[in-house]
């Protein structure tokens, strides 16, 4: 078995077809066909169920498609590393990244790291802290800038200052309260529009001082918090840095004053397991830049 082998049979596996995976490589059907059969031959199992339409994968034929997908990803990072060590960081960093870090990590990280690194070229993928935490886990990428909180176990970790949650609403949502900040009594009667993972954080707030908060739309992404709060529907409580990615009319922003309500940014990378110099450097750089 040799990685070309593994590269044709990942070929097929994606399409399904020994036509359109011919056509993908430039070659002929039959010595492609040829590579598979012998690839069988040496393993002693069938990796495929053929039929006039499509190639599907038999059990031990999807376990030896995502080895092969780790196997030759590794190779590529390995060849990056090793031309990183005549050239400098440099390659493709596949990095995953929360839609509440915009601010900090373009502004602050990567203008500067482009400039350093000017070799290195990025993949995102946008999600989730708990969606970039599977993919993390599942190898889809090699880094990520997530938000406390988060079961950091299993991750080196990078963290950013502690910022407190603000409240941004219309002004008639504040006409009573005329101060720069505000407290979570006078939040108490307010439609409250939050993150969902906030929704621990927050409600113990509130219940430390016996109250309870009037959560009007709990969600999965800060900016929805911050499209409601725009439209009028309620306040949205949202990390200090993003309170200003949403431009509108009329709106407020006032820190909530509760030393219990606060998150951080993070940059992270798996402990185990094979992680590029590229990605560990990047989340390294991102310490210097928000802890300096």
């Amino acid at each position: 078995m040799n990685t070309r082998q593994l590269y044709y049979f990942a070929v097929i596996a994606e399409s399904a077809s020994i036509t359109f995976a011919a056509k993908k490589l430039n070659l002929s059907q039959p010595p492609l066909s040829k590579q598979i059969l012998l690839l069988e031959q040496e393993l002693g199992t069938k990796l495929f169920e053929r039929s006039s339409k499509k190639m599907q994968l038999t059990e031990a034929g999807t376990l030896l498609y995502y080895r092969a997908k780790d196997i030759l990803s590794m190779m590529d990072l390995t060849i990056q590393e090793l031309k990183q060590l005549e050239n400098g960081l440099e390659g493709t960093l596949k990095l995953g990244t929360i839609s509440s870090s915009g601010n900090i990590l373009i502004n602050t990280v990567l203008t500067d790291f482009c400039k350093e690194y000017p070799m290195v070229k990025f993949e995102i993928q946008e999600g989730n802290t708990y969606e970039l935490l599977d993919k993390l886990k599942n190898g889809m990428i090699e880094a990520a800038v997530v938000r406390t909180p988060f079961n950091a176990e299993g991750f080196e970790c990078i963290f950013g200052r502690e910022e407190p949650l603000v409240a941004v609403g219309k002004a008639y949502y504040f006409d009573n309260i005329s101060k720069k900040n505000i407290t979570l009594p006078e939040l108490t009667q307010k439609p409250l529009v939050y993150y969902r993972r906030f929704d621990s954080m927050i409600s113990s707030a509130f219940q430390a001082l016996g109250l309870k908060p009037n959560a009007f739309c709990k969600n999965d992404d800060a900016r929805t918090s911050l499209l409601w709060a725009n439209a009028g529907l309620g306040i949205a409580l949202v990390p200090e840095s993003i309170s200003n990615i949403i431009p509108g009319n009329d709106m407020l922003v006032k820190p909530i004053q509760c030393e219990n309500t606060t998150t951080k940014i993070a940059a992270i990378y798996k402990k185990e397991g094979y992680v590029s110099s590229l990605a560990k450097s990047f989340v390294q750089y991102f310490g210097t830049k928000v802890n300096p």
